[in-house]
């Protein structure tokens, strides 16, 4: 009675996790700002804790599967998509294999090792729940009339690093920020002011040379104080050049923030952490990258394939390394319904051939 309890009980979870998790993938991409992946993550991983329950405690195999396929092609209510359907089945091809690996393991081992038996299984699992997300990517991409939504990369932190790194690559002014706390506003003018020094030297080594060679000429000064002469006017010409007053710095930060505002795609301040805003903007050039500029099914299916395929080998990475968390908590399930004696675990003698 206990393991029909179960089994009913592990049915009616599976399902709702199966549609809470198609949900978050196709709000993703369906709704605007809807665009981060962790709530997916922790809907799927709680999804995979009840197919790793529902493959060890199921007593009939055919109930089973029919459960595990009815929880893949649930997703295919928010595409209404042939392509999702057909992923959907060939994604329970995989997971059928990955349960008959994990009971076959379960029957021939001597003690029940939990674990160890649903890593017999586990590529097959990670790579059928891999390619159905993937396929329901594609079949919801495939289907807009405008732009393609696509994750945006998280603000801060490595992202912050990572953007400065890329930029320090094009232009030496990133290069001394790469660890240090500074605003947009500062930023503007440490470039300004970098900017104003390197004509200055350019007119030091031309203009100004000839101009202070001209004005020693008439004056007929002595060749020993010409060269303490000339350093002393170019620099003053410098000094006098490298004066900003604050018309000119009011000025200054208020192109360089419009300048931003346009790349970023929205209105920059000046006090915001000039990494952050770095990070953003590479950010917003991966997504206008990726972002067709044809219209139709003509853009739609050339992109659409290409991200699928790149989301169908991340979501397969990840899934490898999430793999001992929803593990551990299949598990950990288990040895409290083993404790509280919901299911028991008996031992018995069984007659086998053997070789002699």
């Amino acid at each position: 009675m206990n393991r029909k309890i179960i089994e009913l009980t592990l049915s009616i979870l599976t399902m709702v996790f199966a549609f809470i998790s198609w949900w978050s993938v196709a709000r993703i991409f369906d709704v605007s700002g809807a665009s981060s992946w962790t709530s997916s993550m922790i809907s799927f991983i709680f999804y995979l804790v009840l197919i790793c329950l529902d493959i060890a405690l199921f007593t009939d195999i055919v109930l089973l599967e029919l459960l595990l396929t009815g929880s893949l092609v649930l997703g295919v209510v928010f595409t209404g998509s042939l392509w999702h359907l057909l992923g959907a089945i060939i994604g329970s091809y995989f997971l059928f294999l990955s349960s008959r690996k994990i009971r076959r393991d379960f029957k021939l081992n001597v003690k029940i090792d939990f674990q160890k038996s649903l890593r017999a299984g586990k590529a097959m699992m990670i790579l059928a729940i891999s390619l159905v997300i993937s396929v329901q990517y594609f079949s919801i991409v495939n289907r807009l009339d405008g732009q393609i939504l696509i994750p945006r990369m998280a603000i801060g932190g490595i992202s912050s690093k990572i953007a400065l790194k890329i930029l320090s690559l094009t232009d030496q002014n990133f290069k001394s920020l790469e660890n240090a706390n500074i605003t947009v506003d500062d930023f503007i003018l440490q470039t300004q002011k970098n900017q104003i020094a390197k004509q200055n030297l350019q007119t030091s080594d031309s203009s100004v040379s000839q101009m202070v060679e001209q004005e020693l000429d008439k004056q007929n000064i002595s060749p020993a104080d010409r060269e303490q002469l000339r350093a002393q006017a170019a620099d003053k010409i410098n000094n006098l050049n490298s004066q900003i007053n604050s018309d000119e710095q009011a000025l200054i930060l208020k192109g360089g923030r419009d300048q931003l505002s346009t790349l970023v795609g929205r209105n920059v301040q000046g006090s915001e952490n000039v990494s952050n805003v770095m990070a953003e903007l590479v950010s917003k050039k991966i997504e206008n990258t990726f972002t067709p500029s044809v219209t139709g099914q003509q853009r739609s299916s050339s992109f659409a394939g290409v991200l699928a395929g790149i989301l169908f080998f991340t979501v397969l990475s990840i899934g490898s390394l999430l793999s001992f968390i929803f593990f551990g908590l299949s598990w950990l399930i288990f040895l409290l319904l083993t404790k509280f004696k919901f299911i028991e675990i008996k031992t018995i003698t069984v007659e086998k051939e053997i070789i002699l």
